[in-house]
């Protein structure tokens, strides 16, 4: 990171001046002293008031520069991280060797797990969720950063080389500088397909082999159980772009992108193999009869991809396994476990199609019959002629209230001759916890041998707060594993998780080990959002990583006991519907039941200025929301966006404080909770996502965007609530997990916030400058006003 900053401060004297690079440091360093205390707030936002407009706007790309760097900096040390543990022969935690080895020491043998691998699936869901504040022209910069920090690994690299090294990445922070980090234009839907083909392309397509290899060290021949699902081109739920279209552009250029992917390396197999017949004898496995067959083969297949021959992937694996048998029947097996494995595990994981499209639809489109719904079955339906049945996924209904909401979308879609299944989608409280009887009379109505049901987390969080919605889910997939096992179905519960912890995110190794047993018994199917995405899977060695710790977790919970997925303990569910419920009716009473409290909202974050910086192709309310109020219109992305960007954070923590300290923190009560903690991985996992939330906001820079509020909305009533809520959250979070600080157990991320913070800082304060110049009518102030909500998203890793 050293490097990276020292080389920023370079690039900055050549590009703004010393001047330049002199106010930046004076700013950053009043911002590390009001941390400290020595210096009050009102004197870092006095510093940046007395700048104007152009030079907010150049000091707040430094530092969002400087974050873009520092994120790189982070991805390289786990990369290395994980490099280290090899060298060492240590087993890292979260993947496969680790949970393996854990199931082998509790009892389980090779052919139970070979099973359990069979039977498994493992996958995400990507999305175009506008979440992602990074342009693809600068995560592509990012990558080639990474290779050259890779390379300054290198110890034999010699000083001449190192050098050059260095002066490539100055020329590469240079391009940074002059490259506009928002773009002009709001993505179109096809402009978001090609961003989400852009991860296959990019770090998919290889991560998929190394996991592949790394399975395989442990259990030859295992199964890969990953499949890739997307929802990009045919998410129609709010989004009056998607629809029949978008659904045949997202799936042809997936197609294509596929083909070109599996003809590179079918040249390169080409361009490798010359065995000749005259060595090997026949080939009788082979259709092609040459000097040299397996070349010959490859070109045949190599000549049916750019033709577009084969129906679907299926038929692309009858040849690439014929040439996996001639191989092993002429002694080639050495040659086989090679590149060609490599191919093949490709094939067997991405198909021609890459990923199966999911169709979302909001249930009163549904209701509706919509036109433009039924036009995206009769594409559906043209499109599994074309592409095959696993080019699609399955139709979800958006904000599902009853059964028919879904046998109505499967009626319409067989009507449409779309051969798909429905998946009701639970994302209000009331929803949840009517999850049974409406899931049970569904398979009444209509019986099948499998179902779907989709938890979303982003809107329950919405609608009653993080800590209950949590709460709620879990009891949801509690009761539907019932169902499942009661009717003789296989269920999948498809977590819709976002990325901030207000939408349910969090690490995901643990989040999976935290569900109910029989929850995901080895099926685990979850969305990949907004930023998330490029910071777990830009990289294909961080792809591969993240990939590996899903498997990892999977696999272990179709191992529940030995695994540790555990029931909640006894007495737990009395203190969670305790808990539950008061979080929940704390949280309502200032969010939904305040009258005013929407109008200070608005006012409070930067929740309209978000709707002009272009995220994503689909507006930041729900059109089919048309009528009701305007926080139930407003989707839960931009609700927890601006709440992060302002610093508040506000939807994962409010409420939690109250309910803990009315169940009591001291004596008995504190005691259970401890125990609670100590011993069942669920309220762990909520408790270390609520600290990690608790961690990452700060107050004293929440505190400053109150100026933006009028006084006739009383802000300094809502701030004394705010205020003692997050006070009283903290206190009750140190007292269960028995510290004095935020993060001690996990020293090097409390070290990253803190690090971070004199950098975001200044950025806050920039932003609420920018903010009130833009709402009291200056234009210039957008572009600038833009690029902090991006700097400050870039900052702390978590937009929506």
């Amino acid at each position: 990171m050293r490097l990276l900053g020292d080389l920023l401060g370079r690039v900055l004297v050549e590009q703004e001046g010393q001047e330049f690079l002199e106010l930046e440091e004076r700013i950053r360093a009043l911002a590390r002293r009001v941390r400290r205390g020595s210096r009050r707030p009102e004197e870092l936002a006095a510093a940046v008031r007395g700048l104007g407009v152009a030079q907010q706007g150049s000091v707040l790309r430094a530092f969002a520069l400087f974050f873009q760097l520092a994120n790189i900096a982070e991805q390289h040390h786990r990369l290395r991280r994980r490099r280290e543990y090899e060298h060492e022969g240590r087993v890292p935690r979260e993947s496969l060797k680790d949970a393996v080895e854990r199931l082998r020491t509790a009892g389980i043998d090779d052919e139970k797990l070979a099973r359990a691998l069979a039977a498994a699936h493992v996958t995400p869901v990507i999305t175009a969720h506008p979440t992602e504040a990074t342009r693809r022209t600068v995560l592509t910069a990012h990558r080639r950063l990474l290779a050259l920090l890779r390379e300054l690994d290198d110890s034999a690299l010699p000083p001449t080389r190192a050098a050059e090294v260095e002066d490539t990445l100055a020329e590469e922070i240079t391009i940074l500088w002059q490259t506009d980090e928002v773009v002009a234009r709001r993505p179109r839907v096809v402009d978001e397909i090609r961003h989400g083909l852009w991860f296959f392309e990019t770090s998919f397509w290889d991560a998929v082999p190394e996991l592949a290899r790394e399975l395989h060290r442990d259990l030859p021949g295992a199964v890969v159980p990953l499949r890739f699902g997307t929802w990009i081109g045919g998410d129609m739920d709010g989004n009056p772009n998607a629809g029949a279209k978008t659904i045949d552009e997202a799936l042809e250029r997936a197609r294509l992108l596929a083909r070109e992917l599996y003809q590179r390396e079918i040249r390169r197999l080409g361009e490798a193999w010359g065995m000749s017949a005259d060595l090997l004898g026949p080939t009788p496995e082979l259709l092609a009869d040459a000097p040299e067959p397996y070349r010959a083969e490859l070109v045949r297949v190599w000549g049916y991809l750019a033709d577009d021959g084969y129906a679907d992937g299926e038929a692309l694996l009858v040849d690439l396994r014929s040439l996996d048998s001639a191989l092993r029947a002429h002694r080639g097996d050495r040659i086989a476990d090679g590149a060609l494995a490599d191919v093949i595990v490709r094939a067997e994981v991405f198909g021609l199609h890459l990923a199966a499209l999911d169709v979302r639809v909001h249930a009163s489109e549904v209701r509706a019959g919509s036109d433009r719904f039924k036009a995206a079955l009769v594409a559906m339906a043209r499109a599994q002629q074309r592409h095959g049945g696993a080019a699609f996924g399955r139709l979800i209904v958006s904000m599902t209230h009853t059964a028919g909401d879904v046998l109505r979308a499967e009626e319409l879609a067989a009507e449409a001759g779309a051969q798909i299944a429905g998946v009701p989608l639970l994302e209000t409280i009331a929803d949840l916890r009517g999850a049974r009887e409406l899931v049970g009379e569904l398979l009444d109505r209509r019986p099948r041998a499998t179902q779907e049901v989709m938890v979303g987390y982003s809107d329950s969080s919405k609608d009653g707060g993080a800590f209950a919605a949590g709460w709620e889910i879990y009891r949801a997939q509690e009761n539907l594993v019932a169902l499942a096992r009661e009717r003789d179905v296989e269920l999948t519960l498809f977590q819709g998780r976002g990325g901030a912890a207000g939408r349910g995110g969090g690490p995901g190794y643990s989040a999976i080990l935290a569900q109910p047993p029989g929850a995901i018994a080895g099926r685990l199917k979850l969305t990949e959002q907004g930023e998330t995405i490029s910071f777990k899977y830009g990289l294909p060695g961080l792809a591969e990583r993240n990939l590996e710790a899903s498997v990892a977790a999977t696999l272990l919970t179709a191992f529940p006991r030995q695994a540790g997925v555990v029931a909640p303990p006894r007495g737990a569910r009395a203190a969670m519907e305790s808990l539950s419920a008061s979080a929940n009716a704390t949280y309502r009473g200032l969010v939904w039941e305040d009258p005013g409290f929407w109008a200070f909202f608005r006012a409070f974050t930067p929740v309209r200025e978000l709707a002009a910086l272009p995220l994503g192709s689909r507006p930041v309310v729900r059109p089919e929301a048309t009528g009701s109020d305007e926080l139930s219109a407003l989707r839960a992305i931009p609700w927890v966006f601006a709440w992060t960007q302002n610093r508040c954070l506000l939807p994962a923590w409010y409420g939690t404080g109250t309910a803990l300290h009315e169940h009591g923190l001291s004596g008995r009560s504190l005691r259970g909770l401890r125990q609670l903690y100590s011993e069942w991985p669920f309220f762990r996992a909520l408790v270390e996502n609520l600290e990690m939330t608790l961690a990452k906001s700060s107050l004293e820079i929440a505190e400053g965007y109150l100026q933006l509020v009028p006084a006739e909305l009383d802000p300094a009533r809502y701030w004394q609530l705010i205020a003692a809520e997050h006070q009283r959250s903290v206190e009750a979070v140190l007292l269960v997990v028995e510290a004095t600080k935020l993060l001690d157990r996990q020293p090097l991320v409390q070290r990253s916030i803190e690090l971070r913070n004199p950098y975001v800082d200044p950025m806050n304060a920039i932003q609420v400058e920018l903010i009130a110049a833009h709402r009291a009518g200056d234009e210039a102030a957008l572009r600038p006003l833009l690029r902090s909500i991006a700097g400050i998203a870039a900052g702390l890793r978590n937009t929506g």
